[in-house]
């Protein structure tokens, strides 16, 4: 496994807890479905910062979860 690699799974596991540290704040019971959205669009956050696609998408996934 390169470098690369290893630096992106640590980043994908760091925004996995931060995820499940947010659900388990607001007691919101996440499907697995949803925790991996939620994780994916934070991890293209940290590699891209904000964009007007990821502000979009981070507007359909608040409109979701408010279900």
């Amino acid at each position: 496994m390169n470098e690369q690699d290893k630096q992106m799974k640590i980043m994908r596991q760091s925004q996995l807890k931060l995820v499940l540290d947010w659900s388990n704040s607001c007691n919101k019971c996440l499907t697995s479905k949803e925790l991996i959205t939620m994780t994916e669009v934070f991890v293209d956050y940290t590699n891209n910062g904000y964009t007007k696609e990821l502000g979009e998408r981070l507007a359909k996934l608040d409109e979701y979860l408010k279900k």
